[in-house]
């Protein structure tokens, strides 16, 4: 039930926000989505365990090349395809926002496991790569926006966000499990943290709710196309990394699947930091969120049969 919670509760999410919008846009204009994305990093940081971690001098290249390509080269490919594709603005938004953003937080960790890929390594990297994508962020956002001209960003204003919606919650969740000695938690907590996020998309497309009927089939498809391009195109890039770098099997696939996702939730943080109207960009960071997921669920199936 844990494995479909998530995408069953992000469907039922888009149903209520077109049919029933008028609770989402009175908690929009109660701040109830920071409040979500607070709980969201919060939880996570209590779930979040390091015991037992080994660090090595052989993690840093693994680490630097991950970031390289999930933190740098994701968001000037959303550019390029993004420009390519003559995307409206608001969406052109949605792409650099979700190509910008760091790793997920759980999926990458779990879709590891399930492909028998090295879910130590992949903890590492996606603890690290989020920490580093709240300082990386605010910068390549700020050049990829100010490239394709849609909007501004007060650089400054955003990594305070970040700060405080996203670092200062984690690091509270995870002291909070330090403190309590805790070597497990509940993976009923996962429920709570998925409650969130799906709550926080409610939200967020009620209140562009319009823009989403504005928005016709011809860029849906030109939206589908580009997040689908853009996550094989970084699984084909971290997989010939991983052969450059001579990893093994295992830890191939933590570095494939890590540095190849991102973050529904930090992207829903960033677009409650802009201070204008994103209209329907909320959509394309849920259809890069699904198509990912997708992917590569099918791929840890296909290299958990085949034993590679």
């Amino acid at each position: 039930m844990r494995k479909y919670f998530l995408p069953a509760g992000l469907i039922l999410a888009a149903f209520f926000a077109l049919t029933l919008p008028n609770p989402g846009i009175f908690l929009a204009e109660h701040s109830s989505i920071k409040l979500t994305i607070i709980i969201i990093f919060l939880v996570s940081g209590y779930q979040t365990g390091t015991a037992g971690i080994p660090l090595n001098r052989g993690l840093l290249h693994i680490f630097l090349t991950a970031a390289t390509v999930s933190l740098f080269l994701a968001p000037l490919l959303g550019l390029a395809i993004g420009s390519l594709l003559a995307l409206p603005p608001s969406l052109l938004i949605g792409l650099l926002i979700i190509c910008a953003v760091p790793p997920t937080l759980s999926s990458g960790i779990v879709i590891t496991g399930v492909s028998g890929g090295n879910t130590v390594l992949a903890l590492i990297l996606t603890i690290s790569l989020n920490l580093a994508g709240i300082l990386t962020l605010p910068i390549i956002l700020h050049l990829c926006l100010k490239a394709s001209g849609p909007v501004t960003l007060d650089q400054w204003a955003l990594f305070t966000k970040m700060l405080l919606l996203v670092l200062l919650p984690f690091i509270v969740g995870k002291t909070v499990r330090t403190m309590l000695k805790k070597q497990r938690v509940s993976p009923r907590w996962s429920y709570v943290n998925s409650s969130c996020v799906i709550l926080a998309v409610y939200i967020s497309l009620a209140v562009s709710r319009q823009e989403f009927f504005r928005t016709d089939a011809g860029q849906y498809l030109a939206v589908l196309f580009s997040v689908s391009l853009i996550h094989f195109l970084l699984l084909g890039v971290n997989s010939q990394a991983a052969n450059l770098l001579k990893l093994n099997a295992e830890d191939s696939k933590a570095l494939l699947f890590v540095a190849s996702q991102k973050t529904l939730p930090v992207s829903l943080a960033v677009l409650a930091g802009l201070h204008q109207d994103t209209g329907n960009a909320v959509i394309v960071c849920l259809l890069f969120h699904f198509v990912q997921l997708l992917i590569d669920s099918v791929l840890a199936s296909r290299f958990r049969q085949q034993g590679q």
